[in-house]
């Protein structure tokens, strides 16, 4: 059987803050990713999405829990290892202008990792493959001379993307790639990594709060809520029938163009009154039930155990549909 190319194993990361305090930004979180997969990862923001993201780059330490890179643990004092993990897993970030180096050209900023990873390539191929990257993603070669400031944010986007595929990654981390975006380059992202992961045969970890750009990229959806994962489908199972409550709420929460059903949508909003809780101080029992219509006595005592329902997974006392 082959190993998937990402396992995440029971993660949990937790932050001691200066007042003493413990934040639990993560509870044993536990997914698989398959090679030429892309996975989103929902939630509203503080629900531990890029803090995921950051454990899983070895750039914050877990309290507990493991990741597999293709069935080897990482070991962050494997210097050979993490190198070419490095180079196997890169990232695009949410803000596509402070993501780039201003006082780098665009040329230089593209050269950099392969410098870093790629050293055997020599400085001719370097600079070729530079030029070329601008061209997979819709720019011209000649921008390479010019600066970040130069650019739109879109066009930064892309450099961005362009600079992430350089080494010829495996695994692309999406952090918001599109959320700082205006709603009309948003689409063309979305469908400029649709492209890229086809040609590439790229597999890709899709971090947003928006479920509608989501759903146009997913093979299967991961939602997180206050550190804990509430539901795991496939996309098109989630988005027609979703089992967790909040899975629920995040759906109905998408916007619809038209004012009227939009003012439809709003009417029937049946779940998610309230803030989300302090990470601080987060509920007893199952994290969701103080916003949850449906919750119970039990579900304020006892922590949901994962279930499995039709092929799909969900952290529920009462999923939708089931009772």
């Amino acid at each position: 059987m082959v190993a998937p190319l990402l396992a995440v194993d029971k993660l949990s990361v937790r932050f001691r803050l200066n007042t003493g305090q413990v934040l639990q930004a993560l509870s044993e979180v536990s997914f698989e990713l398959q090679a030429g997969e892309t996975l989103g990862i929902v939630g509203e923001s503080g629900c531990g999405k890029s803090t995921l993201a950051r454990a899983i780059l070895q750039l914050v330490t877990p309290a507990q829990g493991e990741i597999r890179w293709q069935g080897k643990r990482l070991n962050p004092h494997d210097k050979v290892g993490m190198k070419a993990f490095r180079r196997a897993v890169q990232c695009i970030f949410q803000d596509p202008l402070d993501a780039l180096n201003p006082r780098m050209t665009v040329s230089d900023i593209l050269q950099e990792p392969l410098l870093a990873l790629r050293p055997e390539l020599g400085k001719a191929a370097i600079r070729q493959r530079a030029a070329e990257g601008l061209q997979a993603v819709g720019l011209e070669s000649a921008m390479g001379n010019r600066y970040p400031h130069e650019f739109s944010g879109g066009q930064c986007q892309r450099i961005g993307i362009a600079r992430a595929l350089s080494v010829e990654p495996q695994l692309i981390l999406c952090d918001e790639p599109v959320s700082a975006l205006d709603v009309s380059i948003q689409g063309q992202i979305v469908k400029l990594l649709a492209d890229l992961q086809r040609d590439h045969h790229l597999t890709l970890l899709f971090i947003s709060h928006d479920l509608s750009v989501v759903r146009e990229l997913s093979d299967r959806v991961l939602v997180l809520y206050l550190g804990r994962i509430m539901e795991i489908a496939d996309a098109a199972s989630l988005y027609q029938n979703p089992l967790h409550p909040y899975t629920r709420m995040l759906l109905e929460a998408i916007p619809l163009p038209d004012p009227q059903q939009e003012r439809a949508r709003l009417a029937k909003i049946t779940v998610g009154a309230g803030e989300l809780p302090s990470p601080l101080n987060p509920p007893s029992g199952c994290v969701f039930h103080t916003r949850c219509p449906q919750a119970q006595a039990v579900c304020r005592e006892q922590v949901p155990i994962w279930q499995r329902l039709g092929g799909r997974w969900v952290a529920c006392h009462f999923p939708l549909g089931s009772q």
